[in-house]
């Protein structure tokens, strides 16, 4: 029986988008890779093999990187690559609960906990796939609340997380409105924004509530959390984000961590697993999955949720990152970030780049360039510096963390000038 969900007018429209006339002419552009013989050197022993990928590892080219808009190069610590490594961890398969052991749930729970102090939300999940998933899952629990199918999305939003957020909305009733009535289900506001901005979303806030609408804050940078106020303070409903910055490398991007946190009352409305803690008879201390009548494996097709799995290594990579930097870490991180950014922008301004924000920024900035951004960005490549992401002929977006040194800034001004 065939499962794929693709219609033929899919399958057409996708091959049209592409060039190809078919599936056959598809895959006969693939079959060189396919056929062609390895081009294996001969066996060596272990000494050899080192040599062979130390000289390998010598060939590659280290850039300076002032790249953000969802996915940050932030330092991370040995440790967290050392303990996620362990055999006791290390697994592709996500175990169940007859499997699940005490050490893993605990540190799914660790996981939530952390969540839940950093956004200010009251019960988070144990993990979901990525940040653009995270927010369309969020979009479908509140349409399900509310009964309502209209979703308002404030400008500012990572226009891949919008993509994603349609794709999903495409097998639903769901539509996208430009204004904030008693028919929105919620209302999404990303902070900082796509491009840098810090916003006060407490008139959005309002307005989503009187409505009665629910309101969801959208992440891509959670660092930032360490001196921002907790969306749970003025009034958000659902908080979302991407997880990468805690301790998980860019990795041409993926796989990433999506995090889900809510307001008590939307408790059994929530996705994904939810890790509790109990006592057993003799007062033990223990973890458990809790709340699994939400699951789609026991209610099937009443269920609130149909997610059975969750990015628990990484939540354990996330988890041990931020119990390694502790709450002075993470905020020294935080500053190290916003003032590296606010040094290079104020440089930019002076030889020549318009500031294009509109009033406080984090750790990334939009700016208009003096010529074509794509001409400049290929010469700064020339000189091993990846500059920022290129968003239209004249405007960039820019980014530092702590990793970008002072000396790193000067470099990369030194090639714009």
């Amino acid at each position: 029986m065939n499962y794929i969900p693709h219609t033929k007018e899919d399958v057409t429209l996708m091959l049209n988008e592409i060039g190809a006339s078919s599936i056959d002419e598809l895959i006969e552009n693939f079959k060189p890779c396919l056929t062609s013989p390895l081009k294996l050197p001969e066996p060596m022993n272990e000494m050899q093999l080192v040599s062979y990928f130390s000289e390998l590892a010598g060939k590659n080219k280290i850039f300076k990187y002032f790249v953000g808009a969802g996915a940050y190069d932030h330092y991370s610590p040995a440790v967290v690559d050392h303990l996620i490594k362990r055999g006791e961890f290390m697994t592709a398969y996500t175990p169940y609960q007859p499997e699940a052991s005490q050490g893993m749930l605990q540190a799914m729970y660790e996981f939530q906990s952390f969540i839940c102090l950093l956004t200010g939300m009251d019960v988070s999940n144990a993990s979901l796939y990525d940040g653009a998933s995270a927010l369309a899952e969020a979009v479908l629990l509140s349409s399900s609340y509310t009964k309502k199918r209209h979703v308002f999305v404030d400008n500012g939003l990572n226009p891949s997380y919008y993509e994603v957020l349609k794709t999903y909305c495409n097998g639903s009733d769901l539509e996208f409105t430009n204004t904030i009535d008693e028919n929105t289900c919620c209302v999404i506001s990303q902070n900082p924004d796509f491009y840098g901005n810090i916003k006060d979303q407490r008139p959005l806030v309002e307005k989503a509530h009187h409505n009665k609408a629910l309101f969801i804050t959208c992440i891509n940078e959670p660092t930032s959390l360490a001196l921002l106020k907790p969306p749970g303070e003025y009034g958000s409903d659902i908080v979302v984000g991407e997880g990468q910055s805690f301790g998980i490398p860019l990795s041409f991007g993926g796989p990433y961590l999506g995090f889900l946190a809510v307001k008590n009352f939307l408790l059994k409305k929530i996705p994904g697993r939810i890790v509790g803690m109990t006592e057993d008879k003799n007062g033990k201390k223990g973890f458990v999955l809790t709340l699994q009548a939400r699951e789609q494996f026991i209610r099937r097709e009443r269920a609130t949720s149909n997610i059975t799995t969750n990015q628990a290594l990484l939540a354990l990579a996330a988890t041990i990152y931020l119990a390694t930097v502790g709450r002075k870490g993470l905020v020294d991180v935080a500053k190290n970030s916003y003032y590296k950014a606010h040094l290079l922008y104020e440089k930019l301004g002076k030889i020549g780049f318009k500031g294009l924000n509109e009033k406080y920024f984090y750790n990334e900035f939009c700016v208009k360039t003096p010529k074509a951004a794509s001409k400049i960005f290929s010469q700064l490549l020339e000189q091993k510096i990846v500059g920022g992401l290129v968003v239209d002929d004249d405007k960039i977006i820019v980014c530092c963390t702590e990793k970008n040194s002072t000396a790193d800034i000067n470099a990369y001004l030194e090639a714009l000038k």
